[in-house]
C-alpha cells in the first residue's frame, strides 16, 4: 500500500475545478489536458494542441473504462471547455485533437481561471505530428481559422442567419455548422447557399434543430443535388411525382365508386417528411 501512495508521482487538480465541474473525473482530465498543451509539443493557427486515441488517453486514466472516458471527453466539449480539431495528414485520419477554451472558464465562476490549473508531471508522452493540414477550429466567437478569406465570410453569413432566424449557437451548434460547411465545400461550388436553403426548409416547417437540417443536406447529399439548379430541378421533380400519386389515387378512388375529396392522402409535413427520409 505505501508503494501505491510513495511511487507514483500524483495527478494534482485544484479542488475548486472539480467543484465547478462537478466531476472530478473530468477536472482530472482537464489537468491532463491542460499539462500536455503547457508543453507546446504541437502548435497549430497560434494555439496549442494535443491529441491521442482513446485507446491512447485511456492508458493515462486507467480507473475509467474506455466508455466511460469517452463520455467524459463529450461531456467537456458539449461544456465548451474543449475545443477539438482536425489536423491529421490524412483526410480519413478522425483523430481529433484538442486545446482548452481557457476563455470558456468565465462561464463556471469568476474564481476559476487559467492560472488556476497547475500543471501534473511525470507522465506518458503524448504523440506530436508536425505537418499541418485543414484545420477543423470552432469558437464561439466566431474566431474562424480557414484557408481563405471567403470561406470565413460565407460561414460567418450562416452564424449570423441562424442567430437572426433561430437563436443563439452553442459551442456545438458552431462546430456542426462549421463541420457541414467543410464537407459541402467539397462537392459544391454553392456551401452557404444550399445550407441557409436546409435552414429556410427547416424554419418553413417549424423544425428549427440541426438534425433535421442535416437530414436535409443528407438526402442532397446522396442525389448528388449539388447547387440550387440541381435543387430547383430536384424540387419540380418531386412536385411531379406528387401530382402524378394524387392523380391515381384520384382515378382508384372514382373507379371504385367513391368520391375523391373524400380520400385521405398524407398531409404535406408527412410527405416531406418522408420526401427527406424524416
Amino acid at each position: 500500500m505505501s508503494n501505491l501512495l510513495l511511487d507514483d508521482r500524483p495527478l494534482v487538480i485544484q479542488p475548486k475545478l472539480a467543484e465547478l465541474l462537478g466531476d472530478l473525473d473530468e477536472a482530472v482530465i482537464l489537468q491532463q489536458i491542460h499539462y500536455w498543451l503547457e508543453k507546446r509539443l504541437n502548435i497549430k493557427d497560434g494555439y496549442s494542441w494535443v491529441y491521442n486515441s482513446m485507446v491512447e488517453w485511456n492508458k493515462q486514466f486507467p480507473w475509467l473504462s474506455l466508455k466511460t472516458l469517452k463520455r467524459k471527453f463529450k461531456s467537456l466539449e458539449d461544456k465548451g471547455l474543449l475545443i477539438t480539431g482536425n489536423y491529421n495528414k490524412a483526410k480519413f485520419d478522425r483523430t481529433k485533437w484538442y486545446r482548452i477554451d481557457y476563455g470558456a472558464f468565465s462561464n463556471l465562476g469568476n474564481a476559476l481561471g487559467q492560472n488556476d490549473l497547475t500543471n501534473v508531471s511525470n507522465c506518458p508522452n503524448a504523440k506530436g505530428q508536425n505537418d499541418t493540414t485543414n484545420t477543423i477550429e470552432y469558437t464561439e466567437n466566431n474566431n474562424i481559422d480557414n484557408t481563405t478569406t471567403t470561406d470565413t465570410t460565407e460561414i460567418k453569413i450562416i452564424y449570423e442567419f441562424w442567430k437572426s432566424n433561430i437563436g443563439s449557437l452553442s459551442p456545438y451548434l458552431y462546430r456542426e455548422i462549421r463541420t457541414i460547411y467543410n464537407d459541402w465545400k467539397e462537392v459544391s461550388k454553392q456551401p452557404k447557399e444550399m445550407i441557409l436553403e436546409s435552414i429556410k426548409m427547416a424554419i418553413e416547417k417549424d423544425i428549427k434543430n440541426i438534425n433535421y437540417i442535416k437530414t436535409i443536406l443528407k438526402r442532397w447529399y446522396n442525389n448528388r443535388i449539388y447547387s440550387l439548379k440541381d435543387l430547383e430541378k430536384d424540387q419540380e421533380q418531386f412536385e411531379k411525382n406528387k401530382e402524378s400519386k394524387y392523380n391515381k389515387q384520384t382515378k382508384k378512388g372514382n373507379a371504385a365508386g367513391y368520391d375523391a375529396k373524400q380520400w385521405t392522402y398524407l398531409s404535406e409535413e408527412e410527405e416531406m417528411r418522408q420526401f427527406f427520409g424524416g
